[in-house]
């Protein structure tokens, strides 16, 4: 059964219905121009056969034969064919058959060797006295008139189906470049571009209404988010500095040798300031690499490469905390940010080690389909992993865990991770490592 919900599933469905339609009409159109000679042909004969010989009018043979001349020597009556019969003997007529006509309506063609005869309709009937009096019409004003006829027809339902399959096709054609355009401009802002527009939106047809509502829409969309940035970003700013400056005041007052019984609540509150200024850089750095400005500092980039480096750099963190790093990376050139590259691996593998115990071994591979435009990076580890509930609410902003024994933080470092994936162009996901947790980033290869 057709899904009517695409565009190809649509116009198949109206090309099947109106082919269906025009065919339909083609034959009942042909079978209704028959029947409509076939009756013409048939009054004819029936009101031409009254004429020679009438019902309530005794005529000899004689006088039937003289009507026959006549009728086959007239202008409007040439083109029948008459025979009279004696016993079944021919005695009068202007045309000869070659098997014996039964009475009532028949058909005559061309195996009857009618000279100029095709197809056509003959009347016999019974005058009495041995007489039988045959009229013959043709249904076919020349020979293969039929065959014509259905020539016709092909050609004349034959041309208005090709105009409605140009017309359907150009129909369709028209309607997926404004889906495309649109399927661009979402794409365009689901990638962080949030300038995009619908195109065609200046005109005053439909699709021109429809590209302006759309971008009403954006626009709105668009203010909105805005709104919601800046609160973000104002609050993030005004409260850095007192954060930074209660930080710095506690700092001094740690140093007071008045202090020393309450330097380690001092030290405790000096923590706590610490996370809340990490807290506020994360929400500023989400929000500028959502808001699509980073787009600016892209390049080719050799993420393989990129890789190696970032988990070089990590080589003393992994020391310090008793982890292992197992790397298999294949050549990979892609389009993007080096800084926002490097900081989502080594937010993934920073994550994979405080979320793992020491000893914990930390695999991560970089593979490229030989037929796939996408490059698929994992990070996976061997340790607690995350139960399939939660892992999308790991993903989010200030995402908590249901599990016991939960690492304390604000929840930015895979909600950070996912702003960075998504500028790209990418996706990620988290699965099951069996055991531990797998971390997949897959994105577009330049």
């Amino acid at each position: 059964m057709i899904s009517f919900q695409s565009l190809r599933a649509l116009t198949l469905a109206f090309l099947i219905f109106f082919l269906s339609a025009t065919l339909a009409t083609a034959v009942g159109t042909y079978f209704a121009t028959m029947r409509t000679i076939d009756h013409m042909v048939v009054q004819r004969i029936s009101g031409m056969s009254e004429v020679i010989a009438p019902d309530r009018e005794k005529v000899s043979a004689r006088g039937i034969s003289r009507r026959i001349m006549a009728a086959a020597h007239d202008r409007d009556t040439a083109d029948l064919g008459f025979i009279l019969l004696e016993r079944g003997r021919q005695i009068a007529g202007n045309v000869r058959v070659s098997r014996p006509l039964p009475l009532g309506l028949s058909n005559v063609d061309l195996a009857d060797k009618i000279k100029g005869l095709s197809h056509g309709r003959v009347l016999v009937r019974d005058l009495g006295d041995g007489l039988r009096l045959a009229v013959i019409a043709e249904t076919e004003p020349f020979d293969n008139y039929n065959a014509a006829r259905k020539r016709i027809y092909i050609l004349g339902f034959g041309s208005i189906i090709l105009v409605a399959l140009a017309a359907a096709t150009t129909f369709t054609l028209i309607i997926r470049q404004r889906i495309i355009e649109m399927r661009r401009t979402v794409d365009a802002i689901f990638e962080g571009d949030l300038s995009q527009r619908v195109p065609g939106a200046g005109s005053r047809t439909a699709f021109g209404k429809q590209a302006q509502a759309f971008n009403r829409m954006l626009d709105r969309i668009n203010n909105l988010m805005d709104e919601v940035r800046n609160v973000t970003n104002g609050v993030a700013h005004e409260l850095r500095t007192p954060l930074a400056r209660l930080r710095n005041h506690l700092t001094l007052i740690g140093h007071d040798p008045r202090a020393a019984p309450l330097r380690d609540r001092i030290g405790e509150a000096q923590a706590q300031a610490d996370g809340l200024l990490s807290l506020f850089s994360a929400l500023l750095r989400i929000a500028e690499i959502d808001s699509g400005a980073r787009r600016e500092n892209f390049a080719a980039v050799d993420l393989a490469a990129l890789t190696a480096e970032c988990a070089e750099a990590l080589e003393a963190v992994l020391e310090e905390s008793g982890h292992r790093i197992r790397l298999s990376l294949q050549p990979v050139i892609l389009n993007g940010d080096p800084q926002l590259l490097s900081q989502m691996i080594i937010n993934l593998v920073e994550n994979a080690v405080r979320h793992t115990p020491a000893g914990s071994e930390i695999r991560l591979s970089l593979t490229a389909g030989a037929s796939s435009d996408r490059a698929t990076l994992i990070v996976a580890d061997n340790g607690p992993g995350i139960a399939p509930a939660d892992r999308q609410r790991a993903l989010d902003r200030f995402g908590r865990l249901s599990g016991e024994g939960e690492i304390k933080g604000h929840g930015f470092g895979l909600p950070l991770v996912a702003s960075i994936v998504r500028l790209h162009g990418g996706s990620i996901e988290l699965g099951d490592a069996q055991p531990g947790l797998k971390v997949i980033v897959s994105l577009p290869i330049a």
